[in-house]
């Protein structure tokens, strides 16, 4: 009887011990919930999505930090620009010149610098792709060259009639000459000239090869405002 007594006493003592082990668990969940909760609390302004931020909408404290940048590097105990966008995904702009901005860390003290995008560029590449209307295959070649002289895409595919192929990237910004060289099989040639957009609105380019014509579509998104919620009191735009 003596032996099965021990046994329940040892079964409570494995059941106080999985006890404390689930308060522990609890313990480190609600430490770990007071991080984050501490992480967001923490952040002064709700970060902006887009690709490129134009300095006007930027609140005037961060502002006052890019100002500081351009005149070579900016230091502080926390640079707030890091609350306002994504540093490592998207670029800022200051009188249309693109910006890449970067914040490092020694010691207590972050520096931001400013590192200018030349020739202007985006931070994500845009596709340009081609299709035509015509009958049978075709051996298609594109070039995309920007207005400096600069080849961008320089690239010869075959396509199918009502196909659609992918023929390079790029993420200069401008208006670039588009050149189109159209073979048939009996060897006719057929060069066709147009302009392309590359810009932050525009998400990728298609040229339409429609006879003996070129018409460029592609994906356009309207650019939305920046709006920096904050309860710290700071100027918003």
């Amino acid at each position: 009887m003596s032996d099965t007594g021990d046994g329940n006493t040892s079964s409570d003592d494995e059941t106080t011990s999985n006890d404390d082990e689930a308060t522990s668990s609890d313990d480190e969940t609600t430490s770990s919930d007071d991080e984050t909760t501490s992480s967001d609390e923490d952040r002064r302004y709700r970060e902006c999505p887009r690709e490129v931020i134009p300095y006007e909408q930027f609140p005037a404290d961060v502002r006052a930090e890019i100002d500081a940048a351009l005149e070579g590097r900016y230091e502080a105990s926390r640079v707030v620009l890091r609350d306002a966008m994504d540093v490592s995904e998207s670029y800022l702009s200051v009188d249309e010149t693109y910006y890449d901005p970067s914040v490092d860390t020694e010691g207590s003290q972050e520096t931001l610098t400013l590192r200018r995008v030349e020739p202007k560029a985006l931070p994500d590449p845009r596709p340009v792709s081609v299709e035509h209307d015509r009958e049978g295959k075709r051996t298609v070649a594109i070039t995309v060259v920007a207005d400096d002289g600069t080849v961008l895409i320089d690239e010869r595919r075959e396509l199918r009639g009502g196909s659609r192929v992918e023929f390079g990237d790029t993420t200069r910004v401008g208006t670039h000459e588009c050149r189109v060289t159209l073979a048939a099989d009996d060897g006719t040639e057929t060069d066709l000239t147009t302009s392309v957009r590359i810009d932050e609105s525009r998400f990728s380019v298609m040229v339409l090869i429609e006879g003996d014509d070129l018409r460029v579509s592609g994906a356009v998104a309207e650019l939305g405002i920046c709006r920096y919620d904050t309860d710290a009191g700071s100027d918003s735009s």
